[in-house]
């Protein structure tokens, strides 16, 4: 069997590759079955997505049972485990190594040549698991040539503004210089406050729809990077950056030192592990020296805040990001109240990462039944509280298909979880044309966070006849503005979904499109969240299914319940207790 490694920039039919014969193309990046489908016939060969081998929850849960091997071997000075702060963020390449795994098993046990397009991290994975040795058709450029060919990617598909946060986030991820600039911004406070630490602006919303409901309460609201801050801050709620409370400190220097030397002895006691050798040979934790030592500093920074503002509680909404999940770690080793919620309608991170919250707000029962579901939270830890901006309060137990409204398209930035931006906008975008043009209505694209309206206008050109492309029109507007006065919603976003059920809007899920392991779409259909479609054809029967679309009111009770003010000021002040820097932990 010949197979060969498509990487996510190459196509079967371009290239050195293009002119032999394939029994098997694997494709290291994503797509939708008919691209696949499509490429087979052109090539005569099978084309399929790594991706594929995914299953509903099964990779991420072997990713835990990885990750399982070592929790509590990598303490820092204040007991913090290191490896369960860190190794979760690269759940993707270990998710990976598990396709790759079950790749494997579809190869057989038969001779097999393995071949890729081009170098690529998953092909000296693959390399690594079978002993095989893979030759590239295009040799690998040079460090420089590979940094300015993304440099380059960045600046055609990114705002000034987040290129200059990643150049930050690069180059200073302690805070050495950015303290330089911020330190005066301190907030000395002296109230009791529930510290809201958040490094975008969706985590943002949600911790400052929990605070209005406490208006006679403080929230310090403590951002990791521009992206976290608000310009629109309830009266009752401070601002302050991490870097503000960034220090130089010699025992961490010399903390650091040693945990670097740390992390080598335990990478020797790792590769006794089968799979975890698998990854150390192709790197996949390479970033750990680098992250421990800027990680180490922003846990000071961290507890320097918590030390000297009266922090009673701690709400964190990312605990995948390691920079906002320190303060809730910290909050258990400080006596502080930890307390969890999840940004999106469900937390798939919860398959491998583990809790360190006293209390899980979750917005209903399908969040509620999820969590038991993936996790071993025991249910007396879990509160349904939803914060007040996802209401619905508005919500139509009547629809009509004619009532105002356009089309609401749901962006992703495909390219970021390695998927074809371009087949997949290709199969969607043309066909929502369509369904626009049938209904008289125009489509609205909304912009996810980390896309950029230039790249996906110049997208469009590509795609679009220039009669369709009249029809589209690209927003930035938070998707809580368009969502009411949407006709209907298209696109895999899982929150949006959600939203869009709770206000009896019809939202069409592109169940083809997904990948991730996460078993989201099994949840929402347990559940009756939006409408799965299984084949982009299947976009074109939208007008008949917007006719026969109902709300079903008892469905929606299930998506979302409001906190109540008393019993969330509960939770989060309990007793009011006030902390200072000499009642904290060192």
């Amino acid at each position: 069997m010949k197979v060969l490694l498509l990487h996510p920039d190459d196509v079967p039919w371009r290239g050195k590759w293009a002119a032999c014969h394939w029994d098997l193309v694997v494709d290291l990046s994503f797509a939708g079955a008919n691209v696949y489908e499509e490429w087979s016939k052109r090539t005569g060969a099978r084309v399929i997505s790594l991706r594929q081998f995914a299953g509903q929850t099964e990779s991420h849960r072997w990713v835990n049972e990885i990750l399982e091997h070592a929790r509590g071997q990598f303490l820092d000075r204040l007991g913090l485990d290191w490896w369960e702060i860190l190794a979760p963020c690269g759940y993707q390449e270990l998710q990976a190594l598990y396709l790759l795994r079950q790749l494997q098993q579809e190869l057989g046990p038969g001779s097999v040549e393995i071949f890729a397009t081009r170098a690529h991290p998953h092909v000296r994975l693959l390399s690594v698991i079978t002993g095989f040795q893979i030759s590239c058709f295009i040799a690998v450029s040079s460090p420089a040539r590979r940094f300015a060919s993304r440099i380059y990617a960045a600046a055609q598909t990114l705002r000034p503004s987040q290129s200059l946060e990643i150049a930050f986030d690069k180059w200073d991820p302690s805070y050495r210089f950015r303290s330089r600039i911020a330190k005066h911004r301190r907030v000395h406070l002296s109230a009791p406050v529930v510290l809201l630490p958040s490094a975008y602006s969706n985590v943002t919303r949600a911790q400052l729809a929990y605070a209005t409901q406490l208006p006679d309460r403080r929230f310090l609201l403590a951002t990791t990077r521009h992206s976290g801050e608000s310009e629109d801050l309830p009266s009752n709620v401070d601002s302050v950056p991490i870097a503000a409370y960034a220090e130089d400190s010699s025992q961490t220097g010399a903390e650091i030192a040693e945990f670097v030397k740390s992390w080598n002895l335990l990478k020797a006691r790792l590769s006794e592990v089968r799979e975890l050798r698998q990854g150390l040979g192709p790197g996949l934790w390479d970033y750990f020296p680098e992250h421990l030592k800027s990680g180490l500093r922003i846990r000071d920074a961290w507890q320097i805040l918590m030390s000297s503002e009266p922090v009673a509680a701690v709400l964190c909404g990312d605990d995948l990001n390691y920079y906002t999940r320190l303060p809730l770690i910290l909050a258990k080793h400080m006596g502080r109240v930890a307390i969890y919620f999840s940004h999106g309608a469900l937390d798939g991170g919860l398959l491998f990462k583990k809790s360190y919250a006293d209390r899980h707000l979750v917005k209903g029962e399908m969040e509620r039944d999820y969590m038991l579901r993936v996790s071993d939270i025991e249910l007396d830890k879990i509160e349904i509280a939803a914060p007040i901006e996802t209401g619905h309060e508005d919500v139509r137990t009547t629809f009509t298909a004619s009532r105002s409204g356009d089309i609401v398209f749901f962006s992703q930035p495909y390219e970021v979880s390695g998927g074809r931006a371009k087949e997949i906008y290709g199969e969607l975008l043309p066909r929502i044309a369509a369904v626009a043009q049938q209904i008289n209505r125009k489509v609205i694209l909304k912009l996810h966070p980390f896309e950029s309206k230039r790249g996906r206008e110049r997208l469009l050109r590509t795609i679009l006849r220039d009669r369709d492309y009249a029809r589209f029109e690209i927003s930035r507007t938070a998707a809580a503005s368009v969502i009411p006065h949407a006709l209907c919603g298209v696109g895999l976003d899982s929150s949006v979904a959600v939203e869009c059920a709770q206000r009896g809007i019809p939202y069409f899920l592109c169940g083809w499109l997904d990948f991730s392991g996460f078993g989201y779409m099994q949840q929402f259909a347990k559940f009756g969240v939006g409408i799965v479609l299984d084949s982009p054809d299947q976009i074109l029967t939208i007008p008949q299914r917007l006719k026969e679309f109902r709300p079903d009111p008892s469905k929606i009770k299930k998506l979302w319940q409001p906190a109540d003010s008393d019993r969330l000021d509960e939770i989060m002040f309990g007793n009011n207790r006030v902390f200072t820097a000499d009642k904290c932990a060192s």
